[in-house]
């Protein structure tokens, strides 16, 4: 049962959508502006940088409040496996706004630098030097969730969080079937653009 309310709390609070409120709060409905979507890029891109990184700030900090809960009530690692998932699916399928949200990344990295800051450096890094290169944060953010997938594969940590890995990579690339898709038509809009 606790781990049930683990994940309900954990939802509840990745659900909250970060970039539809500072939308709102602009008088902007970012459903209807760019790409639609309910995350840091498209708030990026129609909010401005300073009001993107805001929301991505208030969407690592749903990561980071839900771990911590976690980890002080429950303290186990199916407990912090279940926060997790259940924090990205509820940022990714929001029950405030119509089960609509983001692609979870910005809540994952949060997510991996709580629980894995030593390999979540490298994969961040690794991320960063993908976009700047390519100019393609789609690129970029699935190159991250690939990285930790891998690392923790290969890391000695519990089974539960080489699962987890896996899983995100996998929630990644579904939530990032359109920009697969426009990558490989060409079409991907580029950071900046």
């Amino acid at each position: 049962m606790q781990y049930v309310a683990a994940a309900v709390y954990s939802y509840l609070l990745g659900a909250i959508p970060s970039a539809y409120i500072v939308g709102k709060w602009r008088g902007i409905d970012i459903t209807g502006e760019g790409s639609g979507n309910i995350g840091g890029t498209n708030a990026y891109r129609v909010l401005g940088p300073k009001l993107g990184l805001l929301v991505a700030v208030m969407d690592v900090g749903k990561a980071l409040l839900a771990l911590t809960v976690t980890r002080l009530w429950l303290g186990t690692v199916p407990a912090m496996f279940v926060a997790v998932l259940a924090a990205v699916i509820g940022h990714n399928w929001s029950i405030y706004v119509g089960f609509r949200g983001g692609k979870g990344i910005a809540v994952s990295i949060g997510s991996y630098f709580y629980l894995f800051p030593g390999l979540a450096g490298p994969a961040i890094l690794a991320a960063i030097f993908n976009v700047l290169v390519t100019k393609y944060v789609s690129l970029g953010s699935l190159n991250f969730l690939l990285v930790m997938a891998v690392l923790l594969t290969l890391a000695e940590t519990a089974v539960w969080y080489k699962v987890l890995g896996i899983l995100l990579l996998l929630i990644g690339i579904y939530r990032h079937r359109s920009n697969i898709a426009a990558l490989r038509s060409g079409t991907e809009r580029r950071f900046g653009q």
